[in-house]
């Protein structure tokens, strides 16, 4: 493992400026390189039975900034990778959730209260995203990778190599230690990988690639996916578990009528009430989706809200429901 750098602050309970912003609109994603192989529909890794962490302590929810070898390369000076550590009390379980940010945005301005990514470019909506993980209750390490920097587009042509975002997880694993505990691949309980708007681009290719690591999958305004995608194929996973009565991986969606995604969510939705014979929740809310229809383990809901309202003002929810 490279160098890596990394600034900690410590956030209070109740929290604080870093946010995600999700942006428009299309581009297929990019192809992988170097270790898994495409997804595997069926049963999910074995998991090993405990977890090497450090020893329970109380600490407060903190984020960390940090430059890691197998993330992206990104102008000097800024961080590659974002991390938010929730309050702990106690033991739990291991779960890491991974966010990939929409169009023209960056790691500063997704997880802040907005900011110029470049100062030569328009400044950027923040979504407040460690703010939206404490009022929330959120229990996961939550990731946020950069991927194209500032730039119309949210490809992540390093992770999307094979192989290279399980290496990408191994590293910041280890880079965590020091604050969670020494862990393995094999401990992680959960991995989640979540899309806002135009971050579909960096999930698409890397769910590819390390598809049977993916316990959960969740799209905010950022399912462009067709049904023979491989967003398609794991919701085919998600299907068959419910029809067979079990539900060891999750997929939910979040869609808006005038974000871009409209129609292939909505064919995503029609595939997910047949496949599920009826067990999959779909809808369509005003504003935000009730907590109790965030549980579900797959949904597909229309929100009549604004492309950035529903990433500014679920998010934070979409995982604590999910119990991530």
């Amino acid at each position: 493992m490279r160098l890596w750098t990394a600034s900690v602050a410590v956030v209070p309970h109740v929290a604080a400026a870093l946010l995600l912003a999700a942006q428009p609109r299309d581009r297929a994603p990019s192809a992988p390189r170097d270790e898994a192989r495409t997804l595997v529909v069926g049963s999910p890794p074995a998991r090993a039975p405990e977890t090497r962490a450090a020893p329970p302590r109380d600490e407060p929810a903190r984020t960390l900034t940090m430059t890691l070898e197998h993330g992206e390369a990104v102008p000097e000076g800024h961080p590659n990778t974002w991390v938010h550590l929730p309050a702990t009390h106690g033991a739990r379980e291991l779960a890491l959730t991974f966010v990939f940010h929409g169009f023209k945005n960056c790691i500063e301005s997704y997880t802040g209260a907005g900011t110029h990514c470049r100062r030569d470019h328009d400044p950027r909506p923040g979504y407040e995203l460690a703010a939206q993980l404490e009022r929330e209750g959120s229990s996961s390490i939550v990731v946020v990778p950069e991927t194209s920097f500032d730039t119309e587009s949210a490809e992540a042509p390093a992770l999307a190599m094979h192989g290279a975002f399980r290496a990408y997880v191994g590293e910041v694993l280890a880079a965590l230690a020091p604050e969670v505990g020494e862990a393995r691949l094999e401990d992680v309980r959960r991995v989640a990988l979540v899309a806002a708007s135009g971050g579909y681009q960096a999930l698409e290719p890397i769910l590819a690639d390390a598809g049977p690591l993916v316990t959960d999958v969740l799209l905010l305004d950022a399912g462009y996916m067709y049904p023979n995608s491989t967003v398609g194929r794991f919701l085919g996973t998600v299907s068959a578990e419910l029809a067979a009565g079990a539900s060891a991986h999750r997929l939910g969606i979040l869609y808006t009528p005038g974000g871009g995604a409209l129609h292939t969510s909505f064919a995503l939705r029609e595939i997910a009430e047949r496949a599920a014979g009826g067990l999959a929740r779909v809808g369509r809310f005003r504003t935000d989706p009730p907590l109790d229809a965030l549980r579900a383990p797959l949904y597909v809901y229309r929100v009549d809200e604004e492309h950035d309202v529903v990433v500014r003002r679920n998010m934070g929810r979409v995982l604590a429901a999910a119990g991530l």
